[in-house]
């Protein structure tokens, strides 16, 4: 048994000594390269931020006017250009919107402003406002003074 016990450990020791000599014959490592980091140009913002199409307040010269009285005292004014067949202004809240004509199949009026979320329906009794976001009406009974 010391036979044995004295063979694992000479063996062990000359596995530990060919294993430190093995180390130091390796080249020593090159230290890792530092990166270099290169300035980035971030770009300008300019000052002045570009409207989206739906911000532009509309050009009401030359259109029809058409004034709603609304209950509860609200009033909508809608603004009709012959010349721009796509787009109507509607007045609301105190603002003025740019609002696009959608085509329906029953004839009635509807114009939409995407961004806002705001949905006029005209139809020759009546008409209203809705707040499609929020699901809500804003204005309701809406008529023109001679109706």
């Amino acid at each position: 048994m010391k036979t044995l016990l004295t063979v694992l450990l000479a063996a062990s020791m000359a596995l530990a000594t060919t294993y430190a000599a093995a180390e130091e014959a390796k080249p020593a490592k090159p230290a890792a390269k530092k990166t270099e980091k290169k300035a980035v140009k971030k770009p300008v913002k300019k000052a002045a931020a570009v409207k989206d199409e739906d911000d532009v307040e509309p050009d009401v010269a030359g259109s029809e006017i058409s004034e709603y009285s609304c209950e509860h005292g609200h009033t909508i004014t809608v603004y009709r250009n012959a010349a721009d067949a796509q787009y109507a202004a509607m007045r609301w809240d105190k603002r003025l919107y740019r609002m696009k004509r959608v085509e329906t199949e029953s004839g009635a009026e509807r114009l939409e402003h995407a961004k806002r979320g705001l949905l006029f329906i005209g139809i020759p009794a009546k008409a209203m406002l809705l707040d499609s976001k929020k699901g809500r009406q804003l204005a309701n009974e809406c008529k023109m003074p001679g109706q």
